[in-house]
């Protein structure tokens, strides 16, 4: 368990949009059926729920592509090709919208979408929390092995301590997810914690 300082804890939501949680979504077909096993959107959402109840600064990482993303570039991963191809987050689109379970409300930041894995990457996220004394983050979203991952690991080496939240995130394999939590975060994230267990901390 942990015990977190409420006026230097945030929470980071990293990548709630349509497109990935939402019926209709480009990627919510490949998705649904971890996020279904998982309860991830349900426990996204009750882990928000209680940051806002607690007080807690509360940031929304989405990702958001252009026209000119991925498709020109020389060194397009796997996954820019994917997101090319499905023209995932579009600017402007549905798609790349909050899922209504999870639209921003007064207090709340929004960060600088980012193109890449890393939701610290080309954003302002490090600015935002540090402008405001935060240095404990609770991150949940999607996917599980790509941003979320790759978010908190940056956390850590920023020098925050970094929650997870297992049931509060997903992707698209269950072997992902699973490879993810158990393999990758018992060795750099400083708590891995259950939906009830952030909430009861929190409260």
């Amino acid at each position: 368990m942990a015990s977190y300082p409420l006026d230097r804890t945030a929470l980071v939501v990293v990548d709630a949009t349509n497109d990935f949680i939402s019926e209709g979504g480009k990627g919510y077909p490949g998705l649904r059926g971890v996020l279904d096993e998982v309860g991830t959107v349900g426990n996204m959402k009750r882990v928000l729920e209680a940051a806002r109840a607690a007080g807690i600064q509360v940031l929304h990482a989405p990702m958001e592509t252009q026209p000119w993303d991925y498709g020109p570039w020389k060194h397009r991963t796997p996954s820019h090709e994917g997101m090319f191809a499905a023209q995932l987050f579009q600017a402007g689109t549905w798609g790349a919208r909050f899922h209504p379970d999870f639209v921003p409300v007064e207090g709340e930041v929004v960060v600088t979408p980012h193109k890449t894995f890393d939701a610290f990457h080309g954003t302002d996220l490090d600015t935002q929390l540090r402008q405001c004394d935060l240095d404990h983050v609770i991150v949940c979203g999607l996917t599980t092995n790509t941003c979320v991952d790759s978010t908190g690991r940056d956390a850590v080496e920023k020098g925050y301590d970094v929650t997870f939240v297992p049931d509060a995130v997903g992707t698209f394999t269950m072997d992902m997810h699973r490879a993810t939590i158990e393999q990758n975060w018992p060795r750099y994230a400083h708590h891995i914690l259950t939906s009830d267990d952030v909430i009861a901390e929190l409260g």
